[in-house]
């Protein structure tokens, strides 16, 4: 729920100067998470982990990656005692720019609108009792806490918080995938009730939010729609205007979902112009809503089956699998997932909205001994939600007619489903500059595979 932000001012310091006393192998993992390598950092820490004598950067380090390895409550609770103890013995406007602001945040992405609007009140007593902070700055956090109260008042009305329980009328055990084309690897569509509505609904970890392109859908199924504020999304690609909205229930298989966030399309097409009238005909063709990664993330264990072509949530979960997904905790909130090309780490943008493999050109320099390509490079465009210009990409990449790619143990060749970014000029980086972008080619070599959102785990059986 990017458009949730606070908006007050908070002072913004470097941690490479707040952190420059810590030393060995606690300063080791404070430089390291600063790099926000976040697979790196977990396994320096658990190689580490009997090393690091800090309380302090013990803390910081549940803080991160709870958040990126869906553990909000224990990067929670981290921060509640960075806060109340304050271990590096701060300053108040040093603890209010480290700790305060990315947990009100926090508390605002979980929907944790009480305890948000507790901490402000808390926060804004601190700096009121502050002897020492210049008056100027003082007013400033003093005016930022009393606006962050009130958003979160705000908050709790507009967007009541995303609640799941079970689903005892009408619980289906298995969901049917519905085919497209009849192709192999392509997105996953299944339907599911939106506000008792049937709808084609779209698996997809590449948006943010739930999200409806045709804004008559949302009128069909009685979104409640903010109409007095335009959002916009995806402004990593090119700004799409929304509005903001909540779906008052979705039936998904054994889950009854309330109170779900959406977003709702809102540009306009011009009919005197071809590609943009194409475009928005495949758009409205391909799905009704999106299933995004606020209520993914929530579901626990997801297995596909695409020998029965089914879609079922588990309480079994993948202990014996190396962690390998991750979901960015800032910009459009992403999944992220760790493999290898070329027996070196690939970290990817894990899109299941459609696409192949595709390679950045940081990666590829590096590794292109063993990168396959074709000579020529070709041109190739893409779109990432909506039908204006500023969405759409044209970039040159490279053809990789055959790779092989390594998820935990499994070793999976893609045919003609590769492609390699020709330079920097073309990069569409997505948060993995070293690594690249999987779409949901991959599942045309799968039996099955499991998102295991539980212990953050991506799974396959070849």
């Amino acid at each position: 729920m990017k458009h949730l932000k606070l908006l007050f001012l908070l002072l913004v310091l470097s941690s490479n100067v707040i952190f420059a006393q810590q030393v060995n192998y606690s300063q080791a993992l404070v430089d390291l998470i600063s790099t926000k390598k976040w697979f790196e950092i977990e396994n320096y820490y658990q190689q580490y982990k009997d090393s690091i004598d800090t309380e302090f950067v013990k803390l910081w380090y549940l803080a991160q990656t709870g958040q990126v390895f869906n553990r909000p409550d224990e990067a929670i609770n981290a921060y509640e005692q960075l806060i109340d103890n304050n271990p590096l013995r701060k300053d108040t406007p040093t603890l209010m720019s480290l700790f305060g602001q990315p947990m009100l945040q926090l508390y605002a992405d979980v929907q944790e609108y009480t305890k948000g609007e507790e901490l402000s009140r808390k926060l804004k007593a601190f700096c009121e009792k502050d002897t020492v902070m210049q008056p100027d700055v003082q007013l400033s956090y003093i005016h930022g806490f009393t606006r962050a109260i009130e958003s979160f008042k705000l908050f709790s009305k507009e967007y009541p918080k995303l609640t799941f329980i079970k689903n005892k009328v009408d619980s289906l055990n298995e969901i049917q995938l519905l085919p497209k084309n009849n192709e192999p690897g392509s997105a996953i569509f299944f339907n599911a009730k939106w506000n008792g509505v049937n709808l084609r609904t779209i698996f997809d970890t590449g948006s943010s939010s739930c999200y409806i392109y045709n804004r008559a859908i949302a009128e069909k199924i009685g979104v409640n729609l903010n109409t007095a504020d335009t959002i916009k999304m995806n402004e990593s690609f090119g700004p799409i205007r929304c509005l903001s909205g909540v779906i008052d229930s979705l039936a998904l298989g054994e889950f009854i979902i309330r109170n779900v966030p959406v977003v709702v399309n809102i540009e306009t097409i011009d009919p005197a112009d071809f590609a943009k009238v194409k475009c928005d005909s495949i758009m409205n063709s391909s799905f009704d809503i999106v299933l995004g990664i606020s209520v993914i993330r929530q579901l626990g264990v997801i297995e596909f089956d695409f020998v029965e072509n089914t879609m079922s949530f588990h309480k079994k979960t993948t202990l014996g699998s190396k962690r390998n997904l991750y979901i960015d905790n800032a910009g459009f909130k992403a999944l992220y997932m760790n493999m290898e090309i070329c027996n070196a780490d690939f970290v990817s943008y894990f899109d299941t909205g459609g696409g192949g493999l595709t390679i950045n050109t940081d990666f590829y320099e590096k590794h292109q001994q063993c990168i396959s390509t074709e000579a020529e490079a070709e041109q190739v465009k893409g779109g990432f939600g909506a039908c204006n210009e500023a969405s759409i990409s044209n970039r040159y990449e490279y053809r990789c007619p055959q790779i092989d790619i390594k998820i935990n143990d499994r070793i999976i060749t893609l045919i003609n489903d590769c492609s390699a970014i020709k330079d920097k000029e073309n990069d569409i980086a997505l948060g993995a500059m070293e690594g690249g972008y999987l779409g949901t080619a991959i599942f045309k070599y799968c039996k099955k595979a499991t998102f295991d959102f539980v212990n953050m785990v991506f799974s396959v059986e070849k």
